[in-house]
């Protein structure tokens, strides 16, 4: 049978673990996370940031601005990109609404001001894809996202389900529904 599938190596728990953000709760807190590295980027996303970066910057702090124009929004080691967090914390494209960290990004797409959501890396969050030929799909624990534990479970919601888009996204929809149709979801 090609389903689409077979080339990716694929962690059961995206099936069986539920998951839907509680943003009043956790406050975002995938967008500021203490000490780490920011969210994964793929070399051929930084020319895309490079593109937007003005448009996006008009929904960021000056803090946030200043940080990108001396210290740049990526930083690489090796092969592996990432977003960098001002001062290795919140992310360089979040911004506050009401006490939420929110995605200066995601925000300029939904006002259709750019052509582009987020890194795939944040679209397909908690899922994080791995390996040389990215077929690995893994889910990631962190302890921030407790509360979207609780709330996935209480409304049934399979991290599958949870991050659709971004799989169609990097995947493409054959894939998605194949998947679904494997495992009967």
């Amino acid at each position: 049978m090609n389903d689409g599938l077979d080339k990716y190596m694929i962690d059961d728990r995206i099936f069986s673990v539920k998951f839907s953000c509680d943003l009043q709760l956790c406050k975002g807190a995938c967008c500021t996370i203490k000490g780490t590295i920011g969210a994964p980027l793929l070399k051929e996303e930084i020319k895309k940031f490079e593109s937007i970066l003005v448009t996006v910057k008009e929904n960021l702090a000056g803090i946030n601005c200043n940080w990108i124009d001396e210290n740049g929004f990526y930083e690489r080691d090796g092969n592996e990109y990432s977003l960098k967090g001002i001062n290795n914390d919140d992310c360089v494209f979040s911004y506050y609404d009401t006490g939420i960290a929110k995605c200066a990004i995601q925000k300029a797409y939904f006002e259709n001001k750019i052509d582009f959501i987020k890194p795939i890396s944040c679209h397909l969050f908690p899922i994080r894809i791995n390996g040389k030929k990215r077929n690995i799909l893994k889910y990631e624990i962190i302890n921030e996202c407790n509360d979207a534990l609780d709330k996935g479970l209480l409304e049934g919601v399979p991290v599958m389900k949870f991050v659709k888009d971004g799989i169609i996204r990097e995947c493409g929809k054959h894939f998605y529904y194949n998947l679904e149709k494997r495992i009967n979801i």
